[in-house]
């Protein structure tokens, strides 16, 4: 199912039902360009006095395409994760499903002026204290630390292949629960750019949100 999405400005806003507005995370690049045979999922940033709220709506999907999740960068991901993994898990359940559908988080590209995509398909998003394995733990500001060392965010490519390891290195990512999800998107956007041999072509993580 394809939709019309009509941008204003830079790609910023995306405007869906009911003249409801989605504020998206931005980037310089562009991770994947296009998507065919899509659902989208909106999750729109609501305030009620002090509160701040994630209003899902999920109406128009069809569980045998692919779903692009259109999120309000101004939401804390304590408030995105439950909502994103509800959506899945519906989605993982349904017997219309599809072995090929991929999943895939929208955002704007400020520099070629468009809609880009980041696939998430092999990100699997969990609540609470990441047990164990090569933790990147990533404060809700963006700063980062690895086995008990402050790493700056352009270093952390290369910290991770010197690491010593006969195995492919999978990292596991704590991050705070109250970064927002424009922070979060800039952080795995740039992650989608790291090259590391000792990490594999293909490789799964696990992000974990306190």
């Amino acid at each position: 199912m394809k939709k019309t999405i009509i941008l204003w400005g830079l790609l910023v806003f995306l405007t869906a039902c009911a003249n409801k507005e989605v504020l998206l995370p931005e980037a310089n690049v562009t991770v994947v360009e296009k998507v065919d045979n899509w659902s989208p999922v909106y999750l729109f940033f609501v305030q009620k006095g002090k509160d701040t709220l994630a209003d899902l709506n999920r109406k128009n999907t069809i569980t045998s395409t692919n779903y692009i999740f259109n999120i309000d960068k101004r939401l804390p991901m304590r408030l995105v994760v439950p909502e994103v993994t509800l959506v899945l898990q519906k989605k993982e359940a349904s017997p219309h499903k599809s072995e090929v559908a991929q999943n895939y988080f929208s955002y704007s590209d400020t520099t070629a002026r468009r809609l880009a995509f980041l696939n998430v398909q092999r990100v699997k998003f969990v609540k609470g204290k990441c047990p164990k394995g090569l933790v990147v733990n990533v404060s809700k500001a963006g700063s980062v630390r690895i086995l008990e060392q402050s790493v700056a965010m352009e270093d952390v490519p290369t910290f991770l292949a010197q690491l010593p390891s006969d195995k492919p290195i999978q990292p596991q990512f704590q991050f705070d629960g109250d970064m927002t999800y424009g922070a979060y998107m800039k952080f795995r956007i740039a992650v989608q750019q790291w090259a590391i041999p000792s990490m594999g072509v293909h490789w799964f993580s696990e992000d974990w949100f306190e």
